[in-house]
């Protein structure tokens, strides 16, 4: 009888944070190999409680064997005999659907070290800084290595050591926090300049290191980390630190006080699940979450499907449970279809009996009527009236109560707060995630140089959504992330991979989605399914144009989480993620038909464009079609396949995005290939016109001669010929044909005018031959000029033109040695062309300011703005477009600034000059 009761002693002892062992009461018991070792890891981390035999079986293997429920039961009778010899009996229970581990949960180290650890955790957010080093402590020395170190490494112990492991950290981590805010911040230097170099993307371990440092008083150091933070984050990752880590580095700059580190890691609270893989990201989130229910007892969690949001609800839920007294319970709806039975799910998650007759609702807020609780409400989308009027009736009843409610849609009952839970911020969270969840799958995986493009291209193409995510990583068993990318158009079927464990419509991809569309009403799945014709966001009057419906409809797409909307310049713009994009369509019927409404509309835009950018509009244009440009590339995509003559009228009318917004190269493509098609018409002419001003002004100019002359040859087409004579003299410019050049502006004018044309082009034509002139030698003549076509274009509040007749003027009055007079026109010229993203117009403008720079003496800030200059011209063409003329100035002041500062030190400024952004750039040109 002793033996019997042998295994509910103190001296059974089960270890999992190292090898596996287990200790009898005569000592260690044998194990015979990783089989049986796994087996009794995965048993005991549920200790006391049943573990289903499939799940044992996914333990033991990746892909199990048709043999395997066999083996596992071969596997548990030698095992209970190696037990059974050591004096240890019946501690391997059969029990449906599968074994427990019957042993008192202290006596297996993982519960301790957890136990331990949240204790610690709650002591340090006590301020009990002692007691939580004590109980850090203690947790910690429960680990001896690795965790099942020894066990089969498949996926599930790779992912229960990758959990354990992140655990171990926290640990450790608060056990810093707790050892600093005991003022022992030299003796835990050491050891956390060790941790940062094992675990380098851990930003609290920086953080703690950092302010280690800096209250020793080595505050050099502690900017030296954070440096080196930065570094790792930026060149490993593509990410920078996050806001916690700045503002440490700001204070630390100051030299202001810095408060004791938070707690990092919520307190695992009872009616809570465990997190069973790492949580990452959502700091902004959980910040909001935090503040939110002071404004209020019910907050709703609202997004699309597998953004994440219980996972979000949850921890928040166990951050806010140290200041909930009555502690935090979870109601799961996800199952549940009857809506009568909402009342009836929360009174057993409750664990509240009542046989009176009464209702569950009367009966809920009798019990809850004092109480003070936090009640998660899960998964309230498809039961949204019944949990609505179940919400709103407790929350009356119960003054204390709170709620935190998750579900696609908000519940709409009053004082209800809404946050939408975006998609993962790519460049930060959802490459980490990726990262993290590819681990569990391929063990030595990691973000590095080679690949961290392709994982960020990934996860942008997935929409940064967690459950896409973590799919994606799934498939990292057959395919690299690269071959994952290149089959991302038919995601549906490379995301399936079925996950055990985890609601049905969060096992693929396409169950996530399916599950939002079945929520949405015969009128809102039909506009979705037309709604994916658009590529990139949409504002209300395309939606209108292109789909037929109205502005309700498409707030219901909004609040079901079928739509994001983004206010972008006082304009709401909505778009459907690529994820739904792709599922729309597949619901598409009478495509033909809606992508020729979508094809009318963007050259409708275009047409807007087109006539609004000659007048103080410029500015909205830009903005507008810049906002529409992943659009007005899907319609000429469908053009190139369906219809060329509408393709070359859109990109024709497009002219003015193209050469005013610094869009060259995607005009150029656009308009070559349109070209190619054996279409000819009116389309045709003021295509290749168009299509000659893009070449000219990248440098091509034999290209550009070609397509002129072709629509030159067109003489009944005067309009056209007008355009392409003034682009001819462009490139006569550019070639330093002056006397061609002249004529041809000339001849330009005058037709244009006669035909009653008024555009920025024609008042080009007289900036054009203001700038022949100059580089002709006749100054006052070209100043007349220029001035001409500056009143024009003041007078209809043009901005584009203007900048150049500006550019000009600067030209002239720097020849003339007016040097106040040219830095005023060239800065008046680059502050315009930096609102339209003109490249070629910024670079212009800074080799004219670095030019004045020079001849002021300010040689090293010359030297600088040529570097910057250099490095736009690669993405307009051909530098200075050939032209020796235009090359003049570039080369006196390089010679100037050489002459001062000698070569290396230009070479350096130069240099740095090259690393500066375009913003950068035009910054420290319009700066005295």
């Amino acid at each position: 009888m002793a033996s019997i009761c042998a295994f509910v002693s103190d001296d059974i002892r089960m270890r999992v944070l190292g090898p596996v062992e287990i200790a009898g009461p005569h000592g260690p018991v044998a194990l015979r190999g990783r089989g049986h070792r796994t087996l009794l890891a995965r048993l005991a981390l549920r200790p006391g409680q049943p573990v289903a035999s499939s799940a044992l079986i996914d333990a033991l293997w990746d892909q199990a064997p048709p043999t395997a429920p066999k083996t596992l039961r071969s596997h548990v009778a030698h095992i209970r005999r190696d037990l059974r010899a050591a004096d240890v009996l019946n501690m391997i229970v059969t029990r449906d659907p599968g074994y427990l581990l019957r042993i008192p949960p202290f006596s297996v180290d993982v519960v301790r070290f957890e136990s331990l650890a949240r204790r610690g955790r709650q002591s340090l957010a006590a301020g009990d800084h002692r007691a939580a080093a004590d109980q850090l402590q203690a947790a910690l020395t429960l680990w001896r290595g690795d965790a099942m170190d020894d066990c089969r490494p498949g996926q599930w112990v790779r992912q229960e050591a990758t959990r354990l492991a992140e655990a171990r950290l926290d640990a450790q981590e608060d056990l810093f926090g707790a050892e600093l805010a005991l003022g022992r911040h030299c003796e835990v230097v050491g050891e956390l300049s060790g941790l940062v170099v094992a675990h380098p993307f851990r930003e609290r371990l920086w953080e703690l290191l950092m302010l280690a440092l800096y209250r020793s008083g080595r505050q050099a150091e502690a900017l030296a980390a954070f440096r080196r933070a930065r570094s790792t984050l930026v060149e490993q990752l593509g990410v920078e630190p996050g806001a916690r880590l700045r503002r440490l580095e700001s204070a630390i700059l100051a030299e202001e006080p810095v408060h004791e580190p938070p707690v990092s890691v919520p307190v695992v609270v009872s009616g809570l699940p465990a997190e069973v893989t790492s949580f990452i990201g959502r700091e902004e989130e959980l910040a909001k979450l935090g503040g939110m229910f002071a404004g209020g007892r019910l907050v709703t969690l609202v997004g699309t499907g597998g953004v994440g949001k219980s996972r979000l609800a949850l921890r928040s839920a166990g951050q806010l449970a140290a200041s909930v007294q009555g502690g935090v319970r979870l109601v799961e709806l996800a199952g549940l279809s009857d809506r009568a039975l909402v009342p009836h799910t929360m009174a057993e998650a409750l664990g509240v009996r009542d046989q009176s007759g009464r209702s569950p609702l009367d009966v809920l807020v009798d019990v809850l009527r004092d109480q003070d609780v936090l009640i998660v409400l899960d998964n309230c989308e498809h039961l949204l009236d019944a949990c609505a009027d179940f919400v709103a009736a407790l929350l009356r009843g119960c003054p204390r109560l709170l709620m935190l409610v998750t579900s696609r849609q908000p519940l709409g009952v009053e004082g209800e707060q809404v946050l939408i839970v975006p998609p993962m911020p790519v460049e930060h969270a959802a490459m980490r995630l990726f990262a993290d969840r590819a681990r569990a799958v391929v063990l030595d995986f990691e973000v590095t140089a080679d690949n961290v493009r392709v994982v960020e291209k990934l996860c942008r193409r997935l929409d940064g959504i967690p459950l896409a995510i973590e799919l994606a990583t799934l498939v990292l068993r057959t395919l690299t992330p690269e071959q994952i990318l290149s089959r991302l158009d038919d995601r549906f079927a490379l995301l399936s991979g079925a996950r055990r464990g985890v609601m049905a419509r969060h096992q693929t991809m396409r169950a996530a989605v399916e599950w939002s569309y079945e929520l949405c009403t015969p009128p809102e799945r039909l506009l979705w399914s037309r709604l994916s014709v658009f590529a990139g966001s949409f504002d209300i009057e395309a939606a209108e144009r292109v789909c037929g419906d109205s502005l309700a409809l498409v707030a219901r797409l909004v609040d079901k989480s079928v739509l994001i909307s983004r206010t972008v310049r006082g304009v709401v713009r909505y778009r459907l993620l690529e994820t739904l994009r792709q599922f729309g369509a597949e619901q598409l019927v009478a495509e033909e038909a809606l992508r020729r409404r979508h094809l009318e509309w963007c050259q409708w835009l275009a047409e807007w464009g087109e006539r609004e950018w000659f007048g103080p509009n410029q500015a909205v244009v830009f903005a507008r079609v810049h906002a529409d440009r992943l659009n007005l590339r899907a319609a000429l995509e469908f053009c190139l396949e369906r219809d060329p003559a509408a393709g070359l009228r859109l990109a024709g009318t497009l002219w003015f995005y193209w050469i005013g917004c610094g869009v060259f190269a995607e005009g150029r493509r656009w308009l070559d290939a349109l070209l190619r098609q054996p279409h000819r018409g009116v389309e045709r002419n003021k295509a290749l016109w168009v299509n000659g001003y893009v070449a000219t002004l990248q440098g091509d100019t034999a290209a550009a001669v070609l397509l002129l002359d072709e629509c030159r040859a067109q003489s009944d087409d005067r309009v056209a010929l007008g355009y392409a004579t003034y682009v001819r003299a462009i490139a006569a410019l550019f070639t330093d044909d002056l006397p061609a050049a002249t004529e041809l502006f000339d001849e330009a004018s005058r037709s244009l005018t006669e035909l009653g044309e008024l555009t920025s082009n024609v008042v080009m034509t007289k900036v054009g031959l203001a700038m022949t002139t100059a580089l002709a030698g006749d100054l006052p003549a070209a100043v007349a000029v220029a001035q001409q076509a500056h009143a024009v274009a003041e007078q209809h509040g043009e901005q584009w033109a203007l900048a150049y007749a500006h550019y000009v003027l600067a030209f002239a009055a720097c020849l003339e040695g007016a040097m106040g007079q040219a830095v005023a026109h060239a800065r008046k010229c680059l502050s315009v062309k930096q609102t339209f993203n003109d490249l070629l117009g910024i670079a212009l403008s800074v080799e004219l300011l670095a030019l004045l720079a020079a001849l002021a003496g300010e040689c090293s800030r010359a030297a600088t703005l040529l570097g910057a200059a250099s490095a736009i011209w690669p993405r307009v063409g051909v530098p200075l477009f050939g032209s020796q003329h235009f090359a003049a100035p570039h080369d006196q002041c390089e010679s100037l600034a050489r002459q001062a500062l000698g070569d290396r030190p230009f070479d350096l400024a130069f240099a740095s000059g090259v690393t500066l952004s375009i913003d950068q750039a035009v910054t420290m040109a319009l700066s005295c």
